[in-house]
């Protein structure tokens, strides 16, 4: 059995981090950056990891406007990386204790297989459309601007026994990308953004939409209202 206080990621560990996160953002200019001098950066990232020294850099803030306008934040490569190696690390005893209908960004789940669930469950509440149904759809207003950190931080500690990780984790979770934003967007383009949808104006709460650490807090955020539900 691992020791939790001497349970640290090895090289190993960070290179799958590595090739986990590049099968979809190796063209991105952070990237090919990242990947000129990939065996030393790579070191180089695992001694800040190891000795405590990491900090995650500037994220990248731009503005989309289709299907609604929304801010979004890209994460240096180099970040990307370590929210892998934590994600590879702890989110399966997570996804052990949520709902069997929990679906977004989970592995074996995602879109298809929710709405195959949802066509399962119409047809059998529906007795094969043949008797009147209903479908409750609610979303939660502003959801990823007005996460509390401080709640999802107790938790995440509930089921992170290794310190080591545990602090990773808060590093990631309480740093606050507005701080040393990039902003790609115009500026006319960000103003419309609407302030309740903006980290700019959540006052310390939130997190960014566009990192896997995020689509993962959040899932560990709503688990609790899921299982109430069930």
């Amino acid at each position: 059995m691992l020791d939790p206080q001497n349970d640290l990621p090895t090289v190993s560990d960070l290179c799958q981090a590595y090739f986990d996160c590049r099968k979809t953002k190796r063209n991105s200019a952070s990237a090919l950056a990242f990947e000129e001098g990939m065996e030393r950066n790579l070191m180089d990232l695992y001694h800040e990891l190891i000795d405590g020294s990491y900090r995650p850099g500037p994220s990248i803030c731009f503005v989309v406007e289709h299907p609604k306008v929304r801010e979004v934040w890209a994460a240096q490569f180099r970040d990307r990386i370590v929210h892998h190696l934590l994600y590879n690390r702890v989110a399966e005893r997570f996804h052990r204790r949520f709902i069997h209908d929990s679906y977004a960004c989970i592995p074996g789940k995602g879109t298809h297989k929710a709405v195959a669930r949802m066509e399962h469950f119409a047809r059998s509440v529906t007795q094969n459309h043949r008797v009147p149904g209903f479908v409750l759809k609610m979303d939660v207003a502003n959801f990823f601007v007005s996460i509390d950190r401080q709640i999802l931080d107790a938790m995440l500690a509930a089921h992170i026994a290794e310190p080591w990780w545990l602090a990773l984790c808060r590093t990631v979770l309480h740093h606050d990308p507005v701080h040393s934003a990039i902003l790609q967007s115009p500026p006319w383009l960000l103003r419309r953004v609407p302030p309740h949808k903006s980290l700019f104006e959540s006052g310390g709460k939130g997190l960014p939409i566009g990192n896997l650490s995020s689509q993962f807090f959040a899932n560990v955020y709503l688990d609790a209202l899921d299982q109430h539900a069930k």
